[in-house]
Formats: C-alpha cells, sequence, structure tokens
C-alpha cells in the first residue's frame, strides 16, 4: 500500500459518475485531485500545473485519451509513464496506440478502486526509481497490456 504521499492526479472521463466516484476514493487516500470532463479540459489543467498522474478514459467525444496523451507528453515530457488509461473495448486501431501500449498502463472496464489505486501506485514507484536514476523502471512491471477485473 502506498504511505501518505499526496499525489496529484489529473481525473478526466465525460462519465460524471465514473469521474467523481473514482476523484472522491482518490481523494480519501490522500490525494490532490483535479477533474476535467474532456480531453480539451485536461489539456487547459496540464497548462497550468503539473501532475504526478493522470487517469483518462480512453474513449471520449471528440478529443479522447489517445488525443490528450499525445498532446500532454508533447507539453510535458515528464509525464510519459505516468498516465493509467481506463477503457471499454473495443480498442481503438493497434498501430494507432503502439507508443501509448508502450509506456502507459491500461485498465479495462468494469475496474475495481483498488486496482486503479494500485495502478496509480505503480506509476509513483517508477517515477520515484526513475528520478534516482534506479536503472530501467519498468523491468518489474508486469504486461504493460490491458488489465480486467473479472
Amino acid at each position: 500500500m502506498l504511505g501518505s504521499t499526496n499525489y496529484s492526479v489529473l481525473m478526466v472521463d465525460d462519465n460524471a459518475a465514473m469521474r467523481e466516484a473514482i476523484a472522491r476514493s482518490l481523494t480519501r487516500r490522500g490525494c490532490s485531485v483535479t477533474t476535467a470532463v474532456s480531453g480539451v479540459d485536461a489539456l487547459d489543467a496540464l497548462r497550468k500545473q503539473p501532475f504526478d498522474v493522470v487517469i483518462t478514459d480512453l474513449n471520449m467525444p471528440e478529443r479522447g485519451g489517445l488525443w490528450l496523451w499525445r498532446q500532454a507528453v508533447a507539453l510535458r515530457a515528464e509525464l510519459r509513464g505516468r498516465f493509467v488509461i481506463i477503457a471499454s473495448e473495443p480498442f481503438p486501431e493497434p498501430r494507432s496506440m503502439s507508443h501509448l501500449l508502450e509506456s502507459e498502463r491500461f485498465l479495462l472496464k468494469p475496474i475495481t478502486l483498488d486496482l486503479l489505486w494500485r495502478q496509480v501506485g505503480d506509476v509513483m514507484r517508477d517515477a520515484r526509481v526513475a528520478a534516482t536514476g534506479g536503472g530501467d523502471e519498468r523491468r518489474d512491471r508486469p504486461s504493460r497490456g490491458a488489465e480486467r477485473t473479472t
């Protein structure tokens, strides 16, 4: 389990119930959470302040999670490896997601809040290892593919 470190999290989802449930859960666990209803709103938030982790729905109207990821890592390169993508099937064309699949974490709906929390912890652990020069921060990471609860 993670300590009492206060992580700053950007939670992006067009579904208000999902967005607010995740935000409440992360806040209870000590995170400072900013919410956004779209990729465009999320990018505006990223321009205003840094975040430790970005949790985003992959499939949103207009500008979804893949668009947001591309824009975010262009704006703040340190965000590579700090995204947790929540998706429902079907996925977009795999070729369009190849770079995303190499560095980010995926969860397939339905998800549990505990599983999401573990992913946030893994992102922060990897970031700490990378910041201290601990080698390949993803060496001990399980598959970077999608994970689903049953």
